[in-house]
């Protein structure tokens, strides 16, 4: 923009004249902002009316073409205190008698109090007879086996009862073992049993732990060797059940030795490297350190020191001056010598942090990976290797060390191969023991519990109550249970307090006495489907009457969007009223919107053959008004909530209950057609979205040519008003000569 000379020498109002020549040109991008603007809000009308049309499609009409939407069934229960039912589409109609036996429970065990004051607790110190027994948790289908040992705790034996998939915890208050099965029924009951394991069982399994380090190991790598071991009891040498324990137990015991390896070498690292690293380090800190410490010999650092070493030397004793090994000293000398020590710990510090930092910087290098992380493999330990010589230790990690041979891979060949004899030996042990007379796991508070395929609970081999000896005392066993009922003379099982049959679905809640059984009945319900039925059609009527009123609105011809200038000579509700208007008359007869109507009323009103006769809703009385100004909305005649025919017959109602499955025919057939036409209208092409009933892409297109075109005049209108003012800049620039030559002539002839 260059200078603009707004009339100075003319005497014209620059800015006004301009400010009228750009109005006028201004007029075709404000023609274009306008229908911008009604594009946004025709956009936002259409967006709004999509989502009721899409609701309408989704909520009812899908829903409404299918025959299930019309056998909703009630039931009538004599007694609810014992039983509620429901009834699917499924259920037949009738009238059903119910006896209810039993109630399905769920397997709880409470143990006995115990003396453990929490679950960290070792089972060898509640009993020692307890090592070397296995319990066996059977829970379902899903076995799992716990080896008690010597390190045993409650805490091992919660959790293998969880890995079991029970709910299993110590209460600590109580000092009590709480179990029980995650889900009602029979089939969830679960048996937990001991057995004395051999000797040649506990052998092998300790010479198992040992080959592997599992002393050592991690708590997730113990829980993988106990499970390998496992699986080695059932399995064949040979067996790929048994190549897969073998290769976990390699895995498990790969990953300790490579962590006792990091350290040792970590230990290396920080010896190997200390004359060449720490001692140069150590020197060059501490005459740092002193050089800033004494700073010249000033007299505030000698004031500083006989202050802080002064003082507690004219404290001390004899005693003290001897314990410190200064007698003898003079009070400068001890001063002086304080300050030496104070500076060695000093730099000592200093050094160790750098040394610790040169250190960490080596761990993870291939230096690091390849000359020292073998360590553990190579028969030494990380204690080994710290009584080493320092010597003694660069000559070891030089020679002969290869390091692991897949860092990432886990190469685990050569511990597969040093472990398979050990398995071998294990999985070829055939006397693994026998049942424990008794039971092992009274110290904690319990029994063995069986349970047979009958529910036939016992402990230690006795029966589950006060008459078994044999039962730890206190200790309280809820068996498991199946839910029992007669159905019309049938006897019915579930696992649950809920038995489902054919389209019922009983909800157990007491017991019926004997012979005195409860009944209930099946029927339609025929008030729930035609309410159904009428909230369909109020959707439908809704959306309908809506796209009628916008089809059919008062022309707003004349009226465009208002530019901030006229809206600034409007009070608010001036221009509401306004802008209304034009929305209101969006859609004005819209050919899409048309063709929506169109296709859905004669959807409504098509006709479906049954049993060889002609059917549509109005042979039910749901038929349009004849009020035609209503544009086709439906009502059901004789609906007491409708104000208009609600005098009439209800013919809809007398249908549902006379002849079903006509109404249903028709209805389904009817909805149909309209699901399809709607589905059609929705579909996806180039100009709209798929579930879609507008152009929307179009519309998006339509809209960028707007903007393109608008930021188009907005470069133009600025360059022609720049044009403007550079010509009255060059009028008033010649005026000002013109005036000038006019004084100097003036000048001239003395006037």
């Amino acid at each position: 923009m260059g200078i603009r000379m707004s009339g100075l020498i003319s005497g014209m109002d620059t800015e006004s004249i301009v400010k009228e020549l750009m109005s006028v040109q201004s007029m075709k991008k404000t023609k274009v902002t306008r229908a911008k603007t009604k594009l946004e809000w025709k956009q936002t009308k259409w967006a709004d009316l999509n989502t009721k049309l899409t609701s309408l499609y989704n909520n009812f009409v899908t829903k409404m073409q299918l025959s299930t939407a019309y056998k909703t069934k009630k039931t009538s229960v004599s007694d609810t205190s014992k039983a509620s039912v429901k009834a699917d589409s499924n259920a037949a109609n009738g009238s059903y008698t119910l006896e209810v036996k039993n109630i399905a429970t769920s397997q709880f065990l409470t143990g006995a109090k115990i003396n453990a004051k929490d679950a960290s607790a070792k089972l060898s110190e509640l009993d020692p007879n307890l090592v070397g027994k296995e319990v066996t948790i059977q829970n379902g289908d899903k076995t799992v086996k716990f080896a008690v040992d010597s390190s045993s705790t409650i805490s091992d034996f919660t959790k293998a009862l969880q890995n079991a998939g029970l709910n299993a915890s110590y209460d600590t208050a109580q000092q009590r073992l709480f179990i029980s099965s995650k889900e009602s029924g029979l089939e969830n009951a679960f048996s937990i049993t001991t057995g004395a394991m051999s000797a040649a069982e506990i052998s092998g399994r300790d010479s198992i732990r040992s080959a592997v380090g599992y002393s050592d190991m991690s708590s997730a790598n113990k829980k993988i060797v106990d499970a390998a071991i496992e699986a080695l009891q059932t399995s064949g040498v040979g067996t790929a059940e048994y190549d897969k324990a073998l290769d976990d137990l390699a895995k498990a015991s790969y990953d300790t030795k490579k962590t006792s390896s990091d350290a040792a070498a970590e230990n290396y690292v920080k010896a190997a490297k200390y004359d060449e690293k720490y001692s140069d380090n150590l020197t060059a800190a501490r005459d740092s350190l002193k050089g800033n410490y004494y700073e010249a010999d000033g007299t505030t650092v000698k004031a500083d020191l006989q202050t802080k070493y002064g003082n507690d030397f004219d404290v001390m004793t004899d005693s003290d001056k001897a314990s410190a090994g200064v007698t003898g000293m003079t009070k400068d000398q001890y001063v002086s010598w304080a300050a030496e020590k104070d500076l060695e710990k000093a730099a000592a510090e200093k050094a160790d942090a750098d040394t610790t930092a040169y250190v960490n910087g080596l761990v993870g290098t291939d230096e690091f990976k390849t000359d020292v992380q073998a360590a553990a493999f190579q028969g030494k330990t990380a204690a080994d290797i710290n009584g080493l010589s320092e010597e003694a230790r660069k000559k070891f990690y030089s020679e002969g060390v290869t390091g692991f041979a897949a860092m990432n891979g886990v190469d685990v060949s050569s511990e597969k191969a040093s472990l398979d004899s050990v398995a071998n030996s294990y999985a070829s042990i055939t006397d693994r023991g026998g049942a424990a007379a008794g039971s092992a796991l009274g110290a904690l508070g319990i029994g063995d519990i069986a349970v047979d395929a009958s529910g036939n609970v016992t402990v230690n081999g006795g029966a589950n109550d006060k008459s078994n000896s044999l039962m730890p005392s206190g200790m309280s066993l809820v068996a498991a249970t199946d839910s029992k009922i007669i159905l019309n003379g049938a006897e019915l099982t579930s696992s649950s307090s809920t038995v489902t049959a054919n389209g019922l679905s009983i909800e157990l809640t007491g017991l019926t006495e004997e012979d005195k059984p409860i009944t209930f009945s099946v029927s339609n319900d025929v008030d729930a489907v035609y309410d159904s039925i009428k909230s369909f059609l109020k959707e439908y009527n809704a959306v309908m009457k809506e796209m009628n009123t916008l089809y059919n609105a008062d022309s707003a011809r004349g009226y465009e969007p208002l530019t901030s200038e006229e809206k600034e000579s409007m009070t608010d509700e001036d221009v509401k009223l306004y802008e209304d208007k034009i929305k209101g008359a969006l859609l004005r007869n819209d050919s899409t919107l048309g063709g929506i109507i169109s296709g859905m009323r004669d959807a409504m009103m098509s006709t479906v053959e049954y049993d060889g006769k002609t059917y549509a809703l109005s042979s039910f009385g749901i038929m349009t008004s004849t009020n035609y100004t209503e544009g086709g909305l439906l009502h059901i005649y004789g609906d007491t909530d409708d104000a208009t025919y609600a005098d009439r017959d209800d013919k809809l109602k007398k249908a549902l209950t006379d002849d079903p499955e006509a109404v249903i025919a028709t209805l389904t057939g009817v909805f149909g057609n309209l699901r399809k036409t709607m589905s059609q209208k929705m579909a996806g092409s180039e100009y709209s979205s798929a579930l879609t009933f507008y152009n929307d892409i179009q519309m998006k297109k339509d809209m960028k040519s707007y903007e393109d075109e608008i930021e188009e005049w907005e470069d133009k209108l600025a360059a022609m008003e720049d044009k403007y003012y550079e010509q009255f800049t060059q009028m008033e620039t010649a005026m000002a000569k013109l005036q000038s030559m006019q004084s100097s002539l003036s000048g001239l002839f003395g006037s």
